[in-house]
């Protein structure tokens, strides 16, 4: 499962946009304390982040450089900012994407789904995330979790689960 950790101050949307996202099988992070924003990011070491500009404390521009200076990982700023300019400066700064708040959650999707790809090389040409039996199968990762937790399996575990998952389905 990737790991997205999601810098909102808008409890209402933030919780909103994780329970969509926990629901396409994301594990996502949330920050609720904006000043230990990096304590936060290190100690979750997130595959993606999505962070709004305006923020409290500092605003997610000044969270971006400092995420930057660090690491890699791809952002995608989220903001009701309109301005071209704010589009401008997130890209500058480092950020892989920009959605527009209103969006369309399947817009966001879609786009974590390509930095995603693009980035950790993730494979949607063949299913990778499967639900079976109440359970998520990732077989790039070959981990299985569900609502109590996440286990990894061994090669043959995995492809043992793969061919009875397909026999079923038949």
């Amino acid at each position: 499962m990737f790991k997205l950790l999601l810098i909102e101050d808008d409890t209402t949307l933030y919780h909103e946009i994780k329970d969509r996202l926990s629901s396409w099988s994301y594990d996502v992070y949330g920050v609720t304390d904006f000043n230990h924003v990096m304590q936060d990011f290190t100690s979750i070491k997130p595959d993606l982040v999505i962070i709004d500009i305006q923020l409290p404390k500092f605003d997610g521009f000044h969270w971006c450089r400092m995420i930057r200076a660090h690491s890699n990982v791809p952002i995608i700023f989220l903001s009701s900012r309109d301005h071209p300019t704010d589009m401008v400066m997130s890209m500058q700064l480092g950020a892989d994407d920009f959605v527009q708040k209103p969006f369309h959650f399947d817009v966001l999707i879609a786009k974590i789904q390509a930095i995603l790809r693009r980035v950790y090389n993730y494979n949607t040409e063949e299913t990778v995330l499967k639900t079976w039996c109440g359970a998520t199968i990732d077989y790039e990762r070959n981990i299985v979790s569900n609502e109590t937790g996440s286990i990894e399996l061994t090669k043959n575990e995995i492809f043992i689960l793969k061919q009875l998952n397909e026999f079923h389905n038949s």
